[in-house]
């Protein structure tokens, strides 16, 4: 079921305590979109110890969407890095 695995925070991810790591916006590429969050692929790789979860890819909710309410897969964006206990996501997303 929803909610049941290895650490008790399945789906609470968004919530968690965030750390800002980058100082200016990256650009990265949509991987994938499901809705309410997706996955972005940096476009350069990104110096940090947690950057190789997820393959390398940060993940992002629809809150952190600047404008628009999804990505479109494929697209170019620009954001900023967050760090938390689960990995690196993107926030401040703006897709051009």
């Amino acid at each position: 079921g929803k909610g049941k695995g290895k650490d008790g925070h399945k789906g609470k991810g968004h919530l968690l305590p965030r750390t800002r790591i980058s100082a200016d916006k990256f650009l990265g590429t949509v991987i994938t979109w499901k809705g309410k969050y997706g996955w972005i692929q940096p476009a350069e790789e990104i110096p940090h110890e947690k950057a190789a979860k997820n393959k390398g890819s940060l993940f992002v909710s629809m809150d952190d969407v600047m404008h628009v309410t999804e990505l479109t897969p494929g697209a170019t964006v620009e954001f900023h890095i967050w760090e938390d206990s689960t990995g690196l996501g993107a926030e401040e997303v703006v897709q051009s």
